[in-house]
């Protein structure tokens, strides 16, 4: 028996494993999410739970991914999942961790969706404008122009502002005043009644006002004129709230619907043929009739349907809507709204609310509609549903008196009492926004509306004053490919590990990119952050960097906040700061340290652990102060060098190991080095003089720097770095303190500016090259527009310089290269890259450069009738050779990184985009674009066949140069009228020429040897036909015949003569 059973199992496991076999199907580029099915899941749960430790190891859980899911692995695919899994970092997977990453691959969206949720719908302040009315506003509406086949445009137009003492103001679309007027009633000369609602009939020219008199006025507007045409009178219940309809069959008569006071709704329906009853009538200057009179149909022209008692309150809201052909009416009752036909064929839809409903909105294109009223709640319902909403949000404090909806019912905007401003994403089911940006001048306990243009996208919202707010613009096509965050971007890194892109901006957002695909993977929201008036905002990051596993990614924000981040899952695994209100500038990570650099003027050391980095067991050690100005940039190459360079063209060489700087210059001198002393002080007087190594002697510095001004709060102090990417290129002079009294006579005013040294923007080393006192492993890009280079061993020093731009006030701020050194890239301010040829250039070796190999890859080497401003700039500067120059961003290029195995330049600006280039400066496309992306090999160099095409931001403003480069020579050359009129005629005499008109006679045999064509004779062809036959139609109009002598008939006797 025992046998037989162990066979049975050999057998069993034999089947089985022979059945995975069969079965096992490659991941690809799919996720785990995406292959495993529910009952694989649960049976790979069991294998976790098998384990007493209840955790597995690499080789374990890929067997289990094996067997329970039949899924294959390619080689190394496997070990770059186990790290996304492998949260710890200690080569073990608990199955909290692996379902964890299950649930985050189901959190991926597309593009579009992603796109929605970065920034935010309101993302600038409003705009007030002054009203012109003496009371609040309390209707805004929109006058259309309607053109021949009825149709009209929000985009042609004018807006109409009233409020309850009549005045009415006319606004053109950038809301400039063009005229008021005023509806009165003409029987009261003493005191006027107050207007309860305006509406627009843009295709008659006619403007209509209800008041408190009970009557309705309508106005002839046609000629800008305001004159009073008709007037109802005696209505039962004054009208509070009306919308018109009308068609573009001129043959369907208009409607005007109205709500009155009592709950009753009314359509005046007329003809608009000819302005229909309207139009100016002879002698007849104003048209006044009772209501009663034009209810039984004794007034020609007009007709009434009435629906009375739908409501038990005064109507509040009511439209038409145009998706369903509905009446929807809302008020203060127990019926809160009511929707139905003008024929009562569909029936009547009611929606009861406890307390009510203020208002509602409707989704054109969509069956959707929504409601807000005094219980502080917005509902989303289906108009065919009454019994409950779809969706209910909370969140308002006070009544909700207004709402829009956006994207065809995707987006709804509510308003409230309290002039909050709430905007929902109704698929998500969530809160997008909560503005509070309407100051105290639109009113504090005023009345409030609001009005949605859709074409132009503003909300505009009226008070004492007219607020205007700008939604998210709808993005063209024509003009951009897209935004890849909210705010500019400052932080771009590739990680080779995961084969990712990471970005970060002064959004405080964290965004992972898949390159490949341009994708998000993941979004990180808001940070860093800190409190300000129980208000937690958002703060700018502005370094970042990973650790040297690429498993981990460091942070440091403008609050000088310092955050480390498992960026598979967008946890936050700790925090440090480095000093209060003090912007990290620069941030490396070595092994076992964190090392930061910011405006403390030092650098700070962490444990990358978590545990003590001082004496003391301190949390963190900085490093003796050597800079007199704030840290810009920092650069390591590890495991040797530390350099520091400040705003005032200071630059220190640290030794990593041991913390303690060994070299000290300054970028506007330098061929003169600063003596470092060593003493056991942590702070020196920055006041005496320097002394300076010189050609082997020790000499006074001339020039010595400012004492350091007092620390100054966060909202007065700016970032160099931020107000760089922002505003553009900073002034070379800045403010600085007063001088002190001179011992002479001579007395400095305050007004003098002291120059202060050069800034230096960027640094970058260049690891292949060994150290050597004469190789240039150390780039620094300063203000002026010039890179130095420098020998960062210990007896190096400075070796040469280059210029990297080709405009004036232009300079490098970003800066990166290849894997093997060979080419530099560099971003300037003006949003222009360069790419230069380091092969050669201070390496202390010859080598032989193939120019003709480079112009294979390089476009701009290309020879051509006249060069441009970049070549002509750097004519003179042999060495490093530019082998590109192109304008990849409208503004200021904050970031530059370099795929080397695909040849792929990533560059991120101030335009809040990230855009991918070939090595020869090709356009890939942009992170985050809503348009098609083509997909890109991983595995493979970027083929240089790829779509040409340029960003439609550069299309506008690129020169010559880059149309080149980023077309490749293939574009249409645009020419003048008298080149065009030359080519015309060129084209017309080849093609005469070819015809041989004018040209050279065709040789015999003109048709070839293959048709022998009858010789050609010179006298007259004789044609014989054969008349024999009486009568021949074809060939009679040919021939002439003989005359012939026909008999007398008269005389017989003549014949036989």
């Amino acid at each position: 028996m025992a046998t037989k059973k162990s066979m049975t199992s050999v057998t069993r496991g034999q089947s089985r494993m022979l059945r995975y076999t069969q079965l096992l199907t490659p991941l690809g580029n799919r996720g785990l999410q995406q292959v495993l099915t529910d009952f694989q899941i649960t049976n790979i749960k069991k294998v976790f739970f098998r384990e007493e430790s209840r955790q597995l190891n690499q080789a374990q859980l890929e067997k289990a991914i094996n067997e329970c899911g039949g899924i294959s692995f390619a080689d190394g695919q496997f070990d770059v999942l186990f790290l996304r899994i492998n949260i710890k970092r200690d080569g073990y997977v608990t199955w909290d961790e692996f379902i964890s990453h299950l649930i985050l691959g189901f959190k991926i969206q597309e593009v579009s969706d992603e796109a929605k949720a970065l920034d935010a719908p309101i993302s600038k302040k409003p705009r007030m404008v002054r009203s012109n009315h003496r009371h609040p506003i309390s209707v805004i509406t929109f006058n259309f122009q309607v053109k021949s086949d009825r149709s009209c445009s929000y985009s042609d137009g004018s807006y109409i502002t009233c409020s309850k003492d009549g005045f009415i103001n006319y606004w053109s679309l950038d809301l400039q005043v063009e005229r008021t007027v005023q509806s009165k009633c003409p029987d009261l000369k003493v005191t006027d009644t107050w207007v309860l609602s305006v509406v627009c009939l843009p295709d008659v020219s006619v403007i209509c006002t209800s008041s408190t008199e009970r009557d309705l006025r309508f106005y002839d507007t046609s000629a800008k004129k305001f004159e009073l045409r008709v007037q109802i009178t005696s209505l039962e219940y004054g009208v509070c709230s009306m919308c018109y309809v009308f068609q573009k069959d001129v043959n369907e008569d208009c409607k005007l619907i109205m709500g009155d006071m009592g709950g009753n709704i009314i359509i005046l329906l007329f003809s608009p043929l000819n302005r229909g009853p309207f139009r100016s009538k002879l002698g007849i200057p104003l048209l006044r009739v009772r209501y009663d009179a034009v209810l039984k149909g004794m007034e020609p022209g007009f007709r009434i349907v009435e629906f009375r008692r739908l409501h038990r309150d005064w109507v509040r809201q009511i439209e038409y809507y145009y998706t369903l052909n509905f009446i929807v009416s809302c008020s203060v009752s127990h019926k809160a709204i009511v929707m139905r036909d003008i024929n009562e064929n569909r029936g009547i839809y009611t929606y009861c609310i406890p307390r009510g409903a203020w208002c509602f909105t409707t989704a054109d294109g969509a069956v959707l509609m929504a409601s807000g009223g005094p219980d502080c709640l917005v509902r989303v319902w289906n108009p065919y549903v009454t019994r409950r909403p779809l969706v209910i949000f909370h969140g308002h404090h006070t009544g909700v008196i207004s709402l829009i909806m956006q994207d065809k019912g995707e987006i709804l905007c509510s308003l409230s009492e309290d002039k909050c401003i709430k905007i929902w994403d109704i698929p998500n089911q969530a809160c997008m926004q909560t503005y509070l940006g309407l100051g105290a001048e639109i009113g504090e306990h005023a009345h409030f509306t609001m009005f949605y243009n859709p074409d132009s996208r503003q909300l505009l919202i009226g008070g004492l004053m007219i607020a205007v707010l700008p939604l998210r613009p709808l993005q063209s096509g024509e003009h951009t490919d897209g935004n890849s965050h909210s705010a500019a971007i400052s932080v771009v890194l590739y990680n080779p590990l995961f084969k990712i892109i990471l970005t970060c901006g002064l959004d405080s957002n964290i965004i992972v990119w898949d390159p490949w695909s341009g994708k998000r993977i993941s979004v990180v929201k808001e940070a860093h952050t800190r409190m300000l008036h129980g208000e937690i905002i958002p703060v700018d990051i502005t370094a970042g960097t990973f650790d040297p596993g690429y498993q981990l990614l460091l942070t440091g924000a403008y609050d000088g906040s310092l955050k480390t981040w498992n960026f598979n899952t967008g946890t936050c695994l700790r925090n440090m700061r480095i000093e209060r209100n003090c912007e990290v500038t620069g941030v490396v990570w070595v092994n076992g340290r964190i090392l930061a650099v910011g405006w403390n003027r030092h650098v700070t050391e962490f444990s990358d652990s978590g545990g003590a980095a001082g004496p003391g067991g301190a949390f963190s050690k900085p490093w003796s102060t050597r800079h007199s100005d704030d840290v810009l940039c920092a650069s390591a190459r590890i495991p040797q060098t530390l350099a520091t360079s400040t705003y005032n063209g200071e630059l220190v060489l640290w030794q990593l190991e041991t913390g303690q700087p060994y070299k000290q210059y300054n970028v506007a001198n330098p061929t003169a080095r600063i003596k470092i002393n060593y003493n056991l002080e942590k702070e020196r007087n920055l006041q005496k003089p320097h002394k300076i190594l010189k050609k082997g002697k020790l000499v006074t510095a001339e020039a010595t720097p400012p004492p350091p001004p007092p620390p100054q709060p966060l909202n007065r102090r700016r970032s160099h770095r931020k107000s760089i990417i922002m505003k553009g290129p900073q002034p070379k002079i800045e403010m600085a303190l007063k001088f002190t009294r001179m011992p002479k006579e001579l007395v400095v005013p305050d007004t003098i500016m002291p120059i202060r040294g050069l800034a230096v923007r960027c640094m970058q080393f260049l690891p292949s090259r060994p150290m050597h006192p004469k190789v240039g492993s150390l780039l620094v890009a300063l203000e002026n527009g010039d890179v130095q280079v420098w020998s960062h061993h210990i007896s190096g020093s400075f070796i040469g310089a280059f210029q990297a731009v080709h405009g004036v006030g232009d300079y490098v701020l970003s800066m990166a290269s290849d894997s093997n050194n060979e080419y530099l890239f560099t971003g300037s301010t003006e949003g222009y890259i360069k790419t230069f040829l380091l092969k050669g250039f201070y390496e202390n070796t010859e080598e032989k450069i193939c120019m003709p190999l480079y112009r294979l890859t390089f476009p701009f080497l290309w020879k051509r009738m006249f060069e441009g401003r970049a070549m002509r700039t750097l004519k003179d500067q042999h060495r490093p050779i530019l082998l590109n120059s192109y304008k990849a961003h409208r503004s200021i290029i904050s970031g530059l990184i370099y795929i080397h195995e695909n040849q792929i330049l990533v560059s991120t600006g101030a335009d809040y985009t990230a855009r991918l280039w070939t090595l020869g400066g090709r356009y890939l496309g942009t992170l985050g674009t809503f348009k098609p992306w083509d997909f890109i090999d991983p595995d493979k160099v970027v083929d240089t066949t790829f779509k040409l095409k340029i960003p439609p931001d550069i299309r506008r403003v690129m020169s010559s140069t880059t149309c080149r480069v980023l077309m490749g020579e293939h574009f249409v050359k645009k020419l003048t009228k008298k080149q065009e009129a030359a080519q015309a005629e060129k084209e017309l005499e080849y093609k005469e020429g070819t015809r041989g008109i004018y040209g050279k006679r065709l040789e015999h045999p003109i048709l070839g040897n293959y048709i022998n064509v009858p010789e050609k004779t010179t006298h007259k062809f004789e044609i014989s036909l054969d008349s024999t036959f009486p009568y021949i139609p074809v060939y009679q109009h040919l021939i002439r015949p003989a005359p012939v002598e026909l008999p007398d008939i008269s005389n017989p006797m003549k014949k036989d003569k």
